[in-house]
Formats: structure tokens, sequence, C-alpha cells
């Protein structure tokens, strides 16, 4: 079946010659046209604060402005003639006429895939990160501290990663900052950026998961005992092995309040490790996790 008038009047595509510096397409017309490239270069142009800069470059067989004409979606950059070339135009009403001549499946079909290649497109430059600070986190904790990262060189390649935007990454950046996570140090020709503790990162990446999971957060549940029993073992010798009575009499002796059940507590919280079946020393990574975890916890929190 066939849609509209069998003879209605076709309007053919315009092929024109333009010569290097040609403006093709500008977004000020507003026009729906798709470019067919035939011959020569074009390039993508984009402009923020006056810079104008490349975005990509067309050679002969490529096309734009089909998500543009088909499903009316805003073209922002201009298009420009790099070296003369030949360029063929599908205007609005050239499309039109020769859409009225396809059965209606076929234009279901087209539509379709200009649909799916624009949601293409958009995943490629939209991020999946719903927590852009947590994200930010996560990858500064597995970066060395103390060491100095020019911040336009960080942006360039975190947002290359993450497909975040740079006023978004800034802004997550100085929040990091304000929490004391890392430092951003405006030099005479650059800005650096230095990570403090990758291990304070890695804390609060955790607490901000349990925080979308709205779980408690076991460093922020300890009760006064527990926060003296940790302090009391991050003083002992890492290599001092013991079984679990003789732990739990050392507690006592120190005038801990320690039981089997609180013994059985630090162990779910790995403040110890098993040396072999009886013996069991200080877990030393976990108990300076747990211990920074209660120092910054305002920084953690976000109340500062």
């Amino acid at each position: 079946m066939i849609t509209g008038d069998s003879h209605q009047q076709i309007i053919p595509p315009t092929r024109t010659h333009v010569k290097a510096g040609f403006v093709v397409y500008s977004p000020v017309t507003h026009s729906r046209n798709i470019i067919i490239l035939d011959e020569g270069e074009l390039a993508a142009i984009e402009r923020n604060n006056g810079i104008k800069s490349t975005v990509f470059k067309m050679h002969p067989g490529d096309l734009i402005g089909v998500a543009s004409l088909l499903e009316h979606e805003d073209f922002r950059y201009a298009i420009e003639a790099t070296q003369d070339s030949t360029i063929t135009v599908v205007t609005e009403e050239c499309m039109e006429s020769e859409l009225k001549t396809l059965p209606v499946w076929m234009l279901a079909v087209i539509k379709s895939l200009s649909s799916k290649t624009r949601k293409l497109k958009e995943a490629l430059h939209h991020t999946r990160c719903q927590n852009t600070l947590k994200s930010l986190a996560e990858y500064c904790s597995h970066l060395q501290a103390k060491v100095e990262y020019p911040l336009e060189d960080f942006l360039r390649e975190y947002q290359w990663i993450t497909k975040i935007s740079k006023a978004t990454v800034l802004e997550d950046i100085k929040a990091l900052a304000r929490r004391k996570f890392l430092v951003l140090t405006e030099g005479g020709e650059a800005t650096t950026l230095r990570i403090v503790n990758p291990l304070l990162l890695q804390i609060y990446v955790d607490y901000q998961n349990a925080v979308e999971k709205n779980v408690s957060w076991a460093p922020f549940t300890l009760s006064l005992n527990q926060k003296r029993l940790l302090v009391y073992l991050s003083s002992i010798d890492q290599n001092e092995k013991k079984d679990a009575p003789d732990w739990i009499a050392t507690f006592m002796a120190q005038k801990f309040k320690a039981d089997v059940s609180e013994w059985i507590h630090m162990l779910q919280l790995g403040w110890f490790k098993a040396i072999n079946e009886n013996a069991f020393a200080p877990n030393t990574d976990k108990i300076k996790y747990f211990l920074a975890a209660l120092r910054y916890e305002t920084n953690i929190r976000g109340v500062l």
C-alpha cells in the first residue's frame, strides 16, 4: 500500500560545491536538513566564550541531520567546509515528498532506526553515574597521595572515562575539598589537585554505599566501649598472637567490658585475623580504617 498520491511531485536533493571555509549549516538558522558529504571534508565547530574548537570531522560518505529532520532534535554545532567540498542537501520539503511515496511499514522502520540511533548517541555522551560525587571519590581513592596532579589533565581523563560534565566535576571536586579529602592549589601556571589520603576517599565511598542502601554503617554504630577497645587495639603489636580466651582475658585485665559476644562482634567487624585454628592477631588495616572513619566522621557525613 502506498500512502498519499502516487503522482505527488518529488522534490530532488540539491548537490552543491562549496569552498573551504564555507559554513554549510549554522544552528541559528534552525533549518532541518540532512547533509551528505560527497567529496572533501567538513568539520563540526563549537564556540565557547569566543574560542573555536573542532568537535568532529566528516569524510566522504558521512552524513548528519537525520535525527534533526526525522526526530526534530536540535543540532547545536556549526558545519564548516575545511577544504573545497561537494555536498548533497536533503531539505525538509524534499524528505517529505520522498516519505509520501513510501509504504507505511517502511516509514515506521526508518523512524524506529532513527530513534535508536539517537539514543545510542546520547548514551555515548551521558554518564550512567547517579551519584557523581561518590564516583569522583572512588576514582580519586585509586590515586597516589601527595602527588600534584594538573587539574586540567585530571579533568580531561576523568571526563573521558565518565562522560560527566566539566561543571559537575568541578563542583564535586570543590565538595571533596571542603571535606578536606583533597587539596586544590593555584600555582603560577596551572591549578593542581592533591589527594590527602586515599583511604579517606574509600571510606567515604563505603559510607555513601550504606546511605544509598539505607543500612547502618558499622564504624558509626560502635558503642563507647567498642571505641575504647578499638583505640587500645591500635596500640598493640600487630604480630601479637593469642587464642580467643587469652584475648578476652587481656581485655578484662584492662578494665574493658569484654565477653564472648563482644569477641564475636570484633571478629565480625574484621578487627582480628586468624593466624591458625586457635590464634588471632590484630588486623592493622581494618583497625586503621575504623579509626580514620571515626576521626573524620564530621567530614564524611558532610556536616562542616
